[in-house]
C-alpha cells in the first residue's frame, strides 16, 4: 500500500478577517508562542490581536506617522515598530507602553527586526542605511551603509550570526553581525528587492522583487537555487512556514486584489493560491501551527488556517 501523500489544504472555506485599522497594513508578526498577532498600519498604530479569535486586544499609539513594519522579541515581551516619523519604537507588549524611541535614521524607517537572542535590534529605511541598536538601552550600536537606495527589508538568520538586507538598488547584502561588516552581496538581476525571509534552518534565503519574481539562494554559497514566476505585481512579502516545507509570497497592485502563492520548498512547484481582497503588503506564518497572516492595502488582515493532511 502506498503511503499517503501530504499536501497543504485549507481547513476553512474563508479566512479569518481582522478589521480595525484605518489605513493600509504594512507589517504583521506572530508572537513566539503563536497566541498574538501584531499589525502595523498607515493609521499610525500597532494593534495586538488574539491570533485564534481575531479579537483586538490592544492598540499601541505613539508614532507620528504611518507605521511600516513590526517585530516581536524572542521572549514575546517586547514589540518593535518602524515608522514614517523616522523612528523605531520599542513597546512593552503587556501594557502597550513605549519603552524606548530610537532616533538615528534621516528618513522614513521601512523595516525592523530583532535578533534571535534579543540583544540586537536592526532597522532600515529610505536613507539607505541599516542601523543596529541595543534595545535595552536604546543606544545605536552600528551604522551599516552598503546600499545605494532604500532598504526595504531586513532579517536576521535563525542563528543570529548574519543579517540580510534588501534594497531598491537591486541587491541583498549579507552582514556579519559580530564584525558589523559586509560578508557577501547577492545581485538577483530582477529589479528592486522588496522583501526577505530566511528558511527556519538558515540554509536558504528568499526575496521578493518588483516585477513579480521570487528568488531563492543557498545562504552559504550565495548560489541561486530557484527563480519563481507567477505573480502579476510586486512581491511585497515572502514568508517560510515553521517546518520549512512551504514558502509563501504575496503580491498586488494598489487598486487590485492580491494573491498569496504557496510554493513547495522541495520541488518549487506551486501548491496553491490564496486570494486576498486587497494588495498583499506583508506576510507571516505562525510558529505553532500552520496559519498564515497577510496584511493589505485595503486595511484588513486575512488569517488562513492551513493544515497538512493525507490525500488519497
Amino acid at each position: 500500500m502506498l503511503a499517503p501523500i501530504l499536501a497543504l489544504s485549507l481547513l476553512a472555506a474563508e479566512p479569518l478577517t481582522l478589521q480595525g485599522h484605518a489605513g493600509w497594513v504594512g507589517g504583521v508578526a506572530f508572537s513566539p508562542d503563536g497566541k498574538a498577532l501584531a499589525t502595523a498600519s498607515a493609521d499610525g498604530t500597532v494593534k495586538l490581536w488574539d491570533a485564534a479569535t481575531g479579537k483586538e486586544m490592544r492598540t499601541l499609539k505613539g508614532h507620528d506617522d504611518h507605521v511600516a513594519a513590526v517585530a516581536f522579541s524572542p521572549d514575546g515581551k517586547t514589540v518593535a515598530s518602524a515608522g514614517y516619523d523616522r523612528t523605531v519604537r520599542v513597546w512593552d507588549a503587556a501594557t502597550g507602553q513605549v519603552r524606548a524611541t530610537l532616533k538615528g535614521h534621516s528618513g522614513v524607517v521601512l523595516t525592523v527586526a530583532v535578533a534571535p537572542d534579543g540583544a540586537t535590534l536592526a532597522s532600515g529605511g529610505i536613507d539607505g542605511t541599516v542601523l543596529l541598536w541595543n534595545p535595552a538601552t536604546g543606544r545605536e550600536v552600528a551604522s551599516l551603509g552598503g546600499h545605494r537606495s532604500w532598504v526595504n527589508a531586513i532579517r536576521f538568520s535563525p542563528d543570529g550570526k548574519t543579517l540580510a538586507s534588501a534594497s531598491s538598488d537591486n541587491t541583498v547584502v549579507l552582514w556579519d553581525v559580530a564584525a558589523k561588516k559586509e560578508r557577501q552581496t547577492l545581485r538577483p538581476k530582477a529589479a528592486e528587492v522588496r522583501s526577505l525571509a530566511w528558511s527556519p534552518d538558515g540554509k536558504r534565503l528568499a526575496a521578493g522583487t518588483r516585477y513579480g519574481v521570487v528568488k531563492v539562494w543557498d545562504a552559504a554559497s550565495g548560489q541561486e537555487v530557484a527563480s519563481l514566476k507567477g505573480h502579476a505585481g510586486d512581491v511585497w512579502a515572502v514568508a517560510w512556514s515553521a517546518d520549512g516545507k512551504t514558502l509563501a509570497s504575496g503580491d498586488g497592485d494598489w487598486n487590485k486584489p492580491g494573491d498569496v502563492r504557496l510554493w513547495d520548498a522541495a520541488t518549487w512547484a506551486e501548491r496553491g493560491v490564496l486570494k486576498h481582497t486587497g494588495e498583499v503588503l506583508c506576510l507571516a506564518f505562525a510558529p505553532d501551527r500552520p496559519r498564515l497572516a497577510a496584511g493589505s492595502w485595503d486595511k484588513t488582515v486575512k488569517v488562513w488556517d492551513l493544515a497538512e493532511k493525507p490525500e488519497r
